[in-house]
């Protein structure tokens, strides 16, 4: 038989074993190939959602650092008379000399346990954490919002709760349960309310002016935001320089703009010596910077946790031993808190940066 003229001679085809072997080394590596992209996909994906899930705890953290940075006391000079323990002089008819020349101001910066600071109801369990007030040039008023250095009072704090009062009307129509969650809370009045010099209001407690309207001039910034610490700071130049620790101006956390050492919330410390000499401390000073610290929890885990502690809010930071009462233990207790929630398997991320007060007005005689 004549060979066909378009097979070379001596040539011969796959065996079937040959086949099957060439079918199983591809079919091996399409299965990597496709693995290692399904692993890439995922990868991925879990990036893309956990970055969703802290989108809204990343944008109220950068809005609390940008509105502190703007916090303003607008500090001024005048006479200061012992007998009056003011920039007024005593009363009566005789002429008194003042008795120094200090630093004034009717605005206030505060920060401290939130439950301390919003009082009434509040507790360490249902507002946990610390909460800042103050005033900043926002521009915010009832009829417009385009007066940039009219000033306005802001605040921050945690708070438990559920959503009923922030839930759309057509709900109410649903069999849809309320969710208990903990909250990230701005206080935000217009210009025209809430500040400590407002009208001829005298205010028994340096608290006053900010809780007398909380509630109907604070809004939810965000949900499942577990925790806000706030630690007033010098510049570390400046600790070395002075031999004490960067956090000296706020050991507890507590800091109030009133007070000469921020040890208790009195409102007039000022002390004058027969030599003239005046002992401010940080009174009507801001703090250089504010070490501000957020942790947060995806939904998943909130929805879960949420199961344990049912419409009570938990004192986890008992729980935790992470109280965030002492400064100088401040990396401490957050190492203590993230452990916890590791172990309880509750996913969070935690938030941190130093924020400088630009409109601080702090000078070699403050130290």
């Amino acid at each position: 038989m004549k060979a066909s003229p378009y097979i070379a001679r001596g040539a011969r085809g796959f065996t079937l074993v040959e086949l099957m072997a060439s079918m199983l080394l591809l079919t091996l590596l399409m299965i990597v190939c496709v693995s290692a992209l399904d692993s890439v996909r995922r990868s991925v994906t879990g990036v893309h959602n956990k970055t969703q899930q802290f989108r809204e705890a990343r944008q109220a953290f950068e809005l609390i650092t940008k509105t502190l940075s703007q916090a303003t006391l607008n500090p001024y000079w005048d006479y200061y008379y012992k007998g009056s323990g003011s920039n007024q002089p005593p009363g009566g008819t005789t002429v008194t000399p003042p008795s120094a020349y200090i630093r004034f101001s009717e605005l206030q910066f505060q920060t401290g346990a939130a439950s301390v600071l919003l009082g009434g109801k509040a507790t360490r369990a249902s507002t946990p954490g610390h909460a800042t007030f103050f005033q900043a040039p926002l521009g915010l008023t009832n009829d417009q919002n385009a007066l940039g250095s009219l000033l306005n009072a802001r605040g921050y704090a945690i708070q438990f709760g559920d959503d009923s009062t922030n839930r759309p009307p057509f709900l109410a129509d649903y069999e849809i349960p309320v969710r208990h969650r903990f909250r990230l809370v701005e206080y935000r009045p217009p210009a025209e309310q809430a500040a400590p010099f407002q009208g001829n209001t005298i205010y028994t407690h340096p608290a006053d002016w900010f809780r007398q309207d909380l509630e109907p001039a604070t809004r939810t910034v965000a949900e499942n935001i577990l925790l806000l610490v706030l630690s007033p700071r010098v510049a570390a130049e400046a600790a070395t320089a002075a031999k004490k620790p960067a956090w000296w101006i706020a050991p507890n956390y507590t800091y109030n703009s009133l007070d000469v050492d921020n040890s208790t919330p009195a409102v007039d410390k000022v002390t004058v010596d027969a030599a003239g000499s005046v002992a401010q401390g940080t009174q009507h000073l801001l703090p250089p910077l504010v070490v501000v610290t957020m942790v947060a929890l995806d939904e998943t885990s909130a929805a879960r946790w949420a199961q344990e502690y049912g419409q009570s809010a938990p004192d986890y930071l008992s729980e935790a031993d992470a109280p965030f009462t002492d400064a100088s233990q401040h990396d401490a207790d957050l190492a203590r808190l993230e452990a916890w929630l590791e172990r309880k398997r509750l996913n969070c991320t935690v938030f941190s940066s130093t924020v400088p007060l630009r409109n601080a007005r702090w000078d070699s005689r403050t130290y």
